[in-house]
């Protein structure tokens, strides 16, 4: 029996403390398309994280945004290179959350070396050569091969994302069914006991019963 009630009170424990955790897990979803990166923070297993701050830096430690978010929990902001950018929120009473948003989700086009995009290109070289004659029939222009790229990378971004938030919000529901899961097979595993040792205590009743009987015999 105090194995019962021990049993039934750590499930009892569990499910309070697991339900807390998860009531109070804030979490931080992103995605780039083009070089705008906009993302939502939320509680878990619902709830959206209003006016919570988000910062997003980069490698070499310099924060490129501070904002907050808006009644949808949501965010956004545009990106200048193209490197990892790591977005922290913070909902207060300890509440946080991260998420790195990828160089490689980011448009080639974007400079990775901050000062790629401002250096100075060197002045051309006099020359006292006669410039050379134009050639009269032009070359048909290429492709703009980049451009398309470009284009294709935001069609497939828009397409996924939301995918990706769906799966971001499944894994943290079955999360959730596990731990409910678990604590049922404890309660499970408690009531089995409870039904052996409720045997097992019967079955020595009726022997000591049965041993008075045939003693005052």
């Amino acid at each position: 029996m105090r194995a019962l009630v021990f049993l039934i009170a750590l499930a009892a424990a569990l499910s309070v403390a697991g339900t807390e955790a998860l009531a109070h897990k804030m979490k931080l979803f992103a995605t780039a398309e083009a070089a705008v990166v906009s993302g939502r923070v939320y509680f878990s297993p619902g709830g959206q994280a209003l006016d919570a701050q988000v910062t997003a830096t980069t490698p070499d430690g310099a924060t490129v945004f501070v904002g907050r978010t808006d009644q949808q929990g949501a965010f956004h902001f545009e990106v200048l290179r193209r490197v990892d950018h790591r977005l922290t929120a913070d909902g207060g009473d300890g509440h946080e959350a991260s998420f790195t948003i990828k160089a490689t989700e980011l448009p080639a086009s974007l400079p990775a070396d901050p000062t790629s995009s401002s250096a100075s290109v060197p002045p051309p070289t006099p020359s006292s050569d006669p410039p050379p004659a134009i050639a009269a029939v032009t070359a048909p222009a290429e492709p703009a091969t980049a451009d398309l790229a470009a284009l294709i990378e935001q069609s497939v971004a828009r397409q996924v994302r939301p995918l990706r938030e769906q799966l971001d919000s499944y894994q943290e529901a079955v999360r959730w069914h596990d731990v409910l899961g678990g604590i049922g097979y404890i309660i499970g595993l408690a009531g089995l006991a409870y039904g052996f040792a409720s045997r097992s205590s019967s079955r020595t009743r009726r022997s000591i019963v049965a041993g008075d009987k045939k003693a005052a015999q």
